[in-house]
């Protein structure tokens, strides 16, 4: 009898083990996280493509730029049980709640996508990105229940994005007054070829994301403003010139491929018509794509790597148009034409805003110091421009492509030596300073 009963149970124990094995073996709807890092380079793809068919001026692309991005790294910060937000930006704008069947890589995206929608006027091209992410985790295995706990999760974090950027003082910088031409001969005033109004004139009015206030980041003093042959100010003016003059098809080319003018106007005869083309923003989300995907970054990494050079930008443009509207400097193609050739335009077009410091000198210093502080000495090549008929560009590091895009607006003719030089380096300080607030 004891025989018998030892072999029933050790029977009934195999039957149930061998059935809690094929339990565990069945497939489960429990995936913790199925997009990856291509879907938050195919989100700020889509975020370039809809800057150039709304037609966003830079600045306004920097702030389109940033709060989808922070959204989507707020969102991962909660896998780990804590708000980057709160600490590092703004105590008690994010409510922490129970993540419990969230998949983190949906609910980072949908944040991302969902605080995009309401910065932008194409709407339909943000909800067919939300349509391919929901298509893709289905088909990797993610369930329908746990997609719409993740949606509304990622949908709960980027109201609160929201509702604080709400509070950045854009309505306002929108509506202000415009701005008045200054009657003095250091003072900016329209330039051709079409003579805009002042672009922006109020951003500096902006909210900073990081940055304690403009004040504590202006560039360094520029040169005293002279009409004299033997003044630094001139010399400097002269050297535009000289440039320019010099036919050099390495300049020309630079000059070309760092345009990045997102509204170009061209007017040939009969035929007057605008080209939109990859901002200095757009240019460098673009770069952060390539270096990421360079580097096989994974998604959390990724995030945050778009969060910093995008924050950075933003803030940096606010910083450099505080100091523009300050200065109010009078462009190359005005001085130029007043003192020293009235038959004389740059090489590129002149954008309607005043000259000192270089926005894209700014935004090219913030971008590639944290680039370069992330992928120290790294070899790229660089295809943005080549969708607008330009070459592929090879940079042995991130910086030699910073100092690039930057000098490119002094071989353009549109910004003195001083404005870019001094811009980037103001840019560059400003991107570390960020840098650390990711990585401290």
């Amino acid at each position: 009898m004891i025989k018998i009963y030892l072999l029933d149970l050790f029977k009934n124990t195999a039957l149930l083990l061998f059935g809690l094995l094929i339990f565990s073996c069945k497939p489960s709807n429990d995936i913790s996280e199925v997009l990856d890092a291509t879907h938050v380079h195919q989100a700020n793809q889509r975020l370039i493509e809809i800057t150039m068919e709304d037609v966003f001026n830079p600045p306004l692309a920097s702030r389109i730029f940033c709060y989808p991005n922070l959204a989507a790294y707020e969102v991962y910060n909660h896998k780990h049980g804590h708000s980057f937000f709160n600490e590092k930006i703004s105590k008690g704008v994010i409510e922490l709640k129970d993540t419990s069947g969230v998949d983190f890589s949906i609910a980072s995206l949908i944040a991302f996508s969902l605080t995009a929608k309401k910065l932008i006027f194409s709407e339909y091209m943000i909800d067919s990105l939300v349509e391919d992410f929901h298509e893709d985790a289905i088909k990797k295995g993610q369930s329908e229940s746990k997609w719409k706990k993740s949606y509304t999760y990622g949908e709960s974090v980027a109201q609160s994005i929201l509702q604080w950027a709400s509070a950045d003082n854009y309505a306002k910088v929108k509506s202000d007054d415009q701005y008045t031409i200054k009657q003095t001969d250091s003072s900016w005033v329209l330039t051709p070829p079409n003579y805009e109004q002042a672009l922006e004139p109020n951003w500096k009015k902006m909210r900073l994301v990081f940055l304690k206030d403009v004040q504590s980041f202006r560039p360094k003093p520029r040169p005293v403003f002279s009409k004299e042959k033997n003044s630094d100010f001139y010399k400097y003016a002269m050297e535009v010139y000289t440039i320019s003059k010099s036919k050099a098809k390495e300049n020309s080319n630079i000059a070309l491929y760092w345009d990045c003018n997102p509204n170009e106007f061209n007017d040939k005869g009969h035929n007057t018509h605008f080209v939109h083309k990859v901002s200095p923003p757009g240019h460098w989300v673009n770069i952060t794509s390539t270096l990421c995907k360079l580097k096989n970054q994974n998604f959390e990494n990724t995030l945050k790597t778009y969060s910093a050079v995008t924050s950075a930008m933003y803030d940096g443009l606010i910083v450099c148009w505080d100091t523009k509207y300050r200065e109010e400097l009078i462009r190359p193609v005005t001085y130029i034409n007043k003192y020293i050739d009235k038959t004389w335009l740059p090489f590129i077009q002149t954008p309607p805003f005043p000259e000192y410091t270089s926005g894209h000198s700014t935004v090219s210093g913030a971008a590639s110091s944290i680039l370069e502080l992330a992928f120290p000495n790294t070899a790229f090549t660089d295809s943005t421009e080549v969708d607008f008929g330009l070459d592929a560009k090879s940079f042995k590091s991130v910086d030699e492509a910073g100092q690039e895009a930057s000098y490119s607006r002094l071989y353009g003719g549109i910004h003195y030596r001083f404005g870019v030089e001094n811009g980037f380096e103001n840019g560059q300080n400003i991107g570390r300073t960020i840098y650390r607030f990711f990585n401290k």
